[in-house]
């Protein structure tokens, strides 16, 4: 090995360093103003105009449930016992057989701000979770729906007045944010999930920011019970099992009329018996939806940044292959790939820290290189389990 700059490749190792150096520069400007993006938002947060607590709205908290018994006795309590002055909640147990209907019963009479119904246990042609909404909605009586499901926990007695106070004269959709209990995952891949996690939450809540909302997530959204009916309800899609998250917040929000919250007390906690299995679930249903969502400029632009990713790395690649033996151009690789890799953890990590997500390290750029792969086999999978998002007269 030595260290020249004068081998008979040499220039072109200088225009692939030199092509590298730009998509390295091109790859991180895109990801710190993603993250710069989301601080400027945290604190734009703080100080924008919110509701006084003589103004604040009143609202149904809408609490699916279906075979939920031991996450319904950890939930309700917190949910029954916020330091809200008019609120009430309104679980609908959809078919449930592990003893729901029984705690229910035992509850009801201990607490006035609590109702119950029930979905038909026989349906056909018909989302079972958007027909359990419906009804619950139907059956609420306030002027503020908020959704959520029955293996939440709320982190705090605050959170209907953390989602509430955004209901601003204009405001009719307020999207809360949601995560799951990252510290129950201890399978295989939790890494990656995290990660995967997170990618997705910056491209809807960065769309939200930028005033283009196209998802929410049912765990902690709110709107208007007005809105809903002027939409009426989920009529539109109801071929589809899923959406009433994302497709249904395409309809309703614009940029107008819609808030993002991401304060501590507004988010959610969602717990899950097997992490792996719903993150499974959750990318393939979701990924089926994003077809009828309001905008897909956040895929596009994640698209973007993996192909500059690529040729990057490529360049790279291609620079040491011709010139394997000089010291020279493996330094500069290695410096340029260092460079990058800091620069990738650093704004991911500055995400992670708002969104109440433990940090990644050098796995970062490892999974924004394998990310699209999985993706693709994700969008292969769906085309197969296709019909199983729509609904059947054999559900």
């Amino acid at each position: 090995m030595c260290f020249s700059f004068d081998t008979p490749y040499i220039l072109y190792v200088y225009v692939l360093l030199g092509v590298a150096f730009v998509l390295t520069l091109v790859c991180s400007i895109t990801l710190w103003r993603r993250a710069n993006r989301l601080r400027k938002f945290a604190r734009h947060e703080a100080a924008r105009e919110y509701l006084s607590d003589e103004q604040l709205p009143s609202v149904s908290v809408v609490v699916y449930a279906h075979n939920e018994c031991e996450n319904l006795e950890r939930f309700l309590p917190l949910l029954l016992h916020q330091d809200y002055p008019d609120f009430d909640v309104v679980v609908v147990d959809d078919a449930s057989v592990d003893g729901t209907r029984d705690l229910l019963s035992d509850m009801l009479p201990h607490f006035s701000n609590m109702r119950v119904t029930f979905a038909p246990d026989a349906t056909r042609s018909l989302s079972r979770k958007k027909l359990a909404l419906t009804i619950g909605i139907k059956a609420s009586q306030k002027e503020v729906v908020l959704t959520t499901n029955a293996n939440c926990r709320v982190m705090s007695d605050q959170w209907l007045r953390a989602m509430m106070r955004n209901f601003v004269p204009g405001v009719d959709v307020v999207l809360g944010f949601s995560h799951y209990r990252y510290r129950k995952d201890t399978s295989a891949g939790r890494y990656y999930r995290v990660f995967d996690s997170i990618i997705t939450s910056l491209q809807w809540v960065g769309s939200a920011i930028k005033g283009k909302p196209y998802r929410g997530i049912s765990d902690n959204l709110a709107y208007r019970r007005k809105v809903f009916f002027d939409h009426n309800g989920f009529s539109r899609n109801l071929d589809l099992k899923f959406g009433d998250d994302d497709v249904f917040v395409s309809e309703i929000a614009t940029g107008a009329n819609t808030r993002m919250v991401l304060t501590a007390d507004s988010q959610v906690q969602t717990y899950y018996d097997n992490v792996p299995k719903a993150h499974h679930l959750l990318k393939l249903r979701r990924d089926y939806t994003t077809k009828f969502v309001s905008t897909h400029m956040p895929f596009y632009a994640q698209a973007f940044f993996s192909c500059a990713n690529y040729l990057r790395l490529g360049a790279l690649a291609a620079a040491v292959v011709l010139d394997y033996q000089n010291g020279f151009t493996l330094s500069l690789t290695a410096f340029l790939m260092l460079l990058s890799w800091l620069l990738m953890i650093l704004p991911f990590n500055r995400c992670c820290q708002l969104m109440q997500a433990p940090g990644l390290t050098f796995s970062v750029p490892l999974f924004y290189f394998v990310r699209p792969f999985i993706t693709l086999y994700y969008n292969i999978l769906g085309v197969i389990t296709a019909k199983t998002n729509l609904t059947s007269i054999y559900d």
